[in-house]
């Protein structure tokens, strides 16, 4: 549930943040650009599903980091070359954490907490939209692939192109071809204009609104993904149908659109967009971080502790909201700043160094209710701790399993009318494979394999894991026996006379 409430409200943060954009391009009214926006990404979801969000966040990402780079070139060549805009890149603006806590407005040691410890963890960790992109590789080693290099290369990159615009923005005031009023927030827009034609400033700004849009659309997904799994499937209707819980899943689509929308006047109370999201974060994680860091890296955590951590750290931080004062001894020098006596206003204050107290508030309800309560048992922990991958994999298909190096063969296709068994708590779909693939896989009854279209470009899209759950003794080529489901997620009904992939995992 709280992780619902994160997403939801991230959905808001940035629904809050197209209507900024939209605001500042076209003049539109914050809330109606919001809603604009909330009625386009919901409609594209319903209707395309999870497709849909795979395709046009892929296009938009590859646009924003395009068009970013472009305006980092062209903004140093203009300045003269990289030695130019390195030297009227005032210092501050050249360091990680410039100006360690004399603004209480925007302190480096709040951001650090917030963004840097809290956000950082539950984005990487919690947020579903982000799990679901590693989720969706077709083994554990792709998936340590894909999480080395986003955070060797892409998120550098992205670093990089995305402030690139602010650094241009200020090297270019400070070198006289911007005037001093030129506001932060309407930086990335004065310098892109002064450096692009209009087509490409158009570019620019048509990319920029529609990677904002991809992370509105994941966030959609990804809570329709939870309630349906979580939620609806095993609580409400756990003989659904895969129709039903479609339908479940564009019902909440809706929703937590409508929600996002409706939370939009509440962060327009700040007066920047990083304000909004910081003061959310900071308020929202730290419970939620705390108890999952403790439950996958240490032991000797218990599920009531777990429970008491979330519970009694959301009550500490709901406190801190109206009494900030609470917060004075957490904040590390940072002073308070006059918000105002609204019900809402004690938001403002510490909105940044509210991380570092939850973090310490709830790691210290952890740590007490875990040495007061008896330890769960070994058998429990199996798979969802850190250093039981194995008992993971067990878990996952059904039957023992490790690592080892993945073996691909191409295989011919034959449908059953019916599914056959389902393995392991994934619910997998049972297989069965020639002899001859068999021998080419070193496959045996109780392994994973991963069938895919032999399209790399898909990327995934025409695949499913299945369990070998037997081994046919005929003679022949290789050949694979899908049941009916697994068979139209697979095969293209164009291509059902072609073979596939298939790999041997564990």
């Amino acid at each position: 549930m709280c992780v619902l409430v994160y997403l939801v409200g991230y959905v808001g943060v940035n629904l809050f943040t197209m209507g900024k954009v939209l605001n500042a391009l076209l003049g539109w009214p914050i809330p109606t650009a919001a809603l604009i926006v909330a009625v386009i990404s919901a409609t594209y979801v319903t209707a395309g599903g999870q497709t849909s969000v795979i395709m046009t966040d892929l296009f938009q990402g590859v646009m924003l980091l395009f068009t970013g780079a472009l305006i980092l070139y062209l903004g140093i060549d203009y300045l003269g070359g990289f030695g130019a805009f390195w030297e009227n890149l005032p210092r501050g603006h050249r360091t990680a954490f410039p100006n360690f806590n004399e603004d209480p407005g925007f302190p480096s040691v709040g951001i650090f907490w917030q963004d840097g410890i809290a956000n950082t963890a539950m984005f990487y960790f919690l947020n579903q939209g982000m799990v679901m992109r590693f989720l969706a590789a077709n083994s554990l080693r792709e998936s340590r692939k894909a999480a080395v290099g986003m955070v060797v290369i892409l998120m550098v990159v992205a670093a990089c192109v995305v402030g690139g615009g602010g650094w241009i923005a200020r090297a270019m005031v400070n070198h006289g071809d911007l005037p001093n009023t030129v506001e932060a927030s309407q930086a990335f827009y004065v310098a892109t204009e002064l450096l692009s034609s209009p087509g490409v400033f158009g570019l620019v700004l048509a990319a920029l609104t529609a990677a904002l849009m991809s992370t509105v659309d994941t966030l959609i997904t990804a809570v329709a993904a939870v309630v349906v799994n979580d939620v609806y499937k095993p609580y409400i209707r756990p003989q659904a149908t895969e129709a039903q819980m479609m339908r479940a899943a564009r019902v909440t689509s809706v929703s937590v659109t409508v929600f996002g929308v409706v939370l939009v006047p509440l962060f327009m109370m700040f007066d920047s967009i990083y304000e909004a999201h910081g003061a959310f974060t900071a308020a929202v994680t730290p419970p939620l971080v705390v108890a999952l860091l403790m439950s996958v890296f240490w032991r000797r955590f218990t599920a009531t502790a777990a429970l008491w951590t979330i519970v009694g750290g959301l009550i500490a931080i709901g406190i801190s909201l109206f009494v900030p004062e609470v917060i004075k001894p957490f904040a590390q020098g940072v002073p308070m700043k006059d918000a105002g006596d609204g019900i809402f206003d004690g938001m403002k204050q510490f909105k940044y160094m509210r991380a570092f107290y939850g973090l310490v508030v709830c790691s210290t309800i952890g740590v007490i209710v875990t040495l007061l309560t008896k330890p769960e048992s070994a058998e429990r922990q199996k798979g969802l701790v850190w250093g039981t991958v194995a008992d993971a994999i067990k878990r996952y298909k059904g039957s023992a399993g490790s690592e080892h190096e993945i073996v691909e063969a191409m295989a011919m296709v034959e449908r059953l009318e019916e599914e056959p068994e389902l393995c392991g708590e994934a619910k997998l779909a049972g297989v069965t494979i020639s002899r001859a693939l068999a021998n080419d896989l070193g496959a045996a009854c109780g392994d994973l394999v991963y069938v895919s279209d032999t399209r790399k470009w898909l990327g995934g899209l025409r695949s499913s894991h299945a369990v070998v759950i037997s081994v046919s003794g005929e003679e022949g080529g290789p050949i694979i026996t899908l049941g009916a489901d697994t068979y139209e997620t697979v095969v293209v009904p164009k291509r059902a006379e072609r073979a596939v992939l298939v790999q041997r995992l564990y």
